[in-house]
């Protein structure tokens, strides 16, 4: 059972530990959090077991304590230089609280087999309610609870840049912007320029705030013809002619690099075939850590795309979904996501969507925290 960017995340919590630019006593920490079963990669396991049971927070000395005592036999001297160390504090807690999560999952579904091979052998049933106890009070003594105290410090201590402005200043008035870590949904009907509109919102967010990075995940259009779309728009060119290469390169060419974000590689557009679910998703976001990420869109996923019947469609999106807001909040970015709404809507009196319109899964509407609609009024 693969689990979500689990690998990634072990390695760089891994990485953390091995960073010399780490106070020692913030290493202690961690590895006292930890246990090696919570690592999924054999290797990764080793090394955990070493730097914990060792107190080793060296490569070198991690290496030969390795193969002096035969701890990893299959561990290679590059799989430990080759770990990345250069993991922040921030990050790490993300990465921690990550696989943390997924070996709780883990225990919980190893133990849901043990409690249906139970029931069906005809087991003690008694033996399995005190591991239960047992498996959820060690899963309950990894959290603590953040005192009263704490929250109202993090709130206090937020940045400005831990909100995002939208680039709209109605918008921004409103709402004040979004705050990382948010899910926003742009719901529309095919052909009500969803993907302009997140296109535009895209350069605008980048202009507004300085130094973010921006990148369009596009399932449904070429990189190459997403930036006709922009062309168009910021040159005042008509797609007709864009397409047709009836207009004046060199004036496009000067323009564009006019518009900073774009001239200093700070919004990005991937291409259809550089992913094909959320697991290429996490992992290119994990690499380049965009500030916002768009998506065109969720119902072009590849798991979704291996629905068989309408109810497996509505929990395989939904499943992205809670997918793509641990990914925000883990990388402490916004996810602006791009829906499609139900077919019908134009035979309405009023054709103006509503949130019940918004295709196939209610966790799109209870994990957004905005939903914009793009639709022609007539």
């Amino acid at each position: 059972m693969v689990e979500l960017f689990s690998w990634e995340a072990e390695e760089k919590v891994v990485g953390y530990l091995l960073n010399p630019q780490i106070p020692k006593e913030k290493k202690l920490q961690v590895v006292q959090l930890l246990s090696p079963e919570v690592f999924t990669d054999a290797k990764l396991q080793a090394v955990f077991s070493i730097i914990k049971f060792d107190n080793v927070f060296d490569k070198i000395l991690l290496y030969e304590k390795a193969h002096t005592e035969k701890k990893a036999q299959q561990l290679d001297r590059i799989d430990v230089f080759q770990i990345d160390e250069f993991v922040t504090q921030e990050d790490a807690d993300s990465y921690i609280e990550i696989i943390s999560d997924k070996y709780q999952k883990r225990k919980i579904y190893e133990f849901g087999k043990t409690i249906q091979t139970t029931m069906l052998e005809g087991g003690d049933q008694f033996k399995v309610a005190l591991e239960a106890q047992s498996v959820l009070s060690s899963m309950g003594s990894r959290r603590k609870l953040e005192t009263n105290q704490e929250l109202l410090d993090r709130v206090l201590n937020e940045k400005p840049g831990d909100v995002l402005l939208t680039g709209y200043k109605q918008i921004d008035k409103f709402i004040g912007g979004y705050a990382r870590g948010m899910i926003i949904t742009i719901a529309g009907d095919s052909g009500h320029m969803k993907t302009t509109l997140a296109l535009d919102k895209s350069f605008r967010i980048a202009e507004a705030n300085k130094d973010i990075k921006v990148a369009i995940f596009s399932k449904e259009m070429l990189a190459s013809e997403l930036v006709k779309k922009q062309i168009s728009r910021i040159c005042g060119i008509p797609t007709a002619k864009i397409f047709s290469q009836e207009y004046d390169k060199d004036f496009v060419r000067k323009k564009m690099m006019e518009i900073e974000p774009w001239a200093n590689d700070r919004i990005r557009i991937i291409n259809p075939n550089s992913f094909s679910g959320v697991t290429d998703i996490a992992r290119i976001q994990m690499t380049y850590r965009f500030d916002v990420w768009f998506l065109d869109f969720i119902q072009l996923l590849e798991f979704a795309k291996t629905a068989t019947n309408s109810s497996d469609y509505n929990i395989q999106i939904g499943q992205n979904m809670r997918h793509l807001q641990a990914l925000a909040l883990a990388t402490k970015s916004v996810g602006i996501i791009l829906s499609q709404v139900k077919k019908g809507i134009e035979f309405r009196k009023s054709k103006k969507p509503t949130v019940s319109d918004i295709e196939w899964s209610g966790l799109i509407k209870q994990l957004s925290s905005y939903i914009f609609f793009s639709y022609y009024p007539g």
